[in-house]
């Protein structure tokens, strides 16, 4: 099992948005995700990072912009308390 961060920039009024979210929460271990920001999602998964790159490259536009990094629970910021431990016990865990 890992630990994705997942953010994209595609056109606000394009459907691909809905579809995009919905790959990316399909994607996610037993509904493991959190939307951080607008355009940015953490998601903990049994995919592989190529697997995931299909699914979201088949609902992206040739214009539309995606990256998907690998990450572990060694990462800070600043983020409200309720999300820091939503993603200490359900992504990192």
């Amino acid at each position: 099992m890992k630990s994705y961060l997942i953010t994209y920039d595609i056109a606000r009024n394009s459907k691909s948005v809905y579809n995009l979210h919905k790959i990316i929460k399909e994607s996610s271990y037993e509904d493991n995700w959190v939307q951080c920001f607008n355009n940015l999602w953490i998601i903990k998964s049994e995919h592989d990072i190529g697997k995931i790159y299909e699914s979201i490259k088949e609902v992206t536009g040739p214009n539309d912009c995606f990256l998907i990094v690998e990450i572990t629970q060694n990462c800070d910021g600043w983020l409200e308390t309720n999300l820091w431990d939503y993603l200490n016990n359900n992504i990192f865990k």
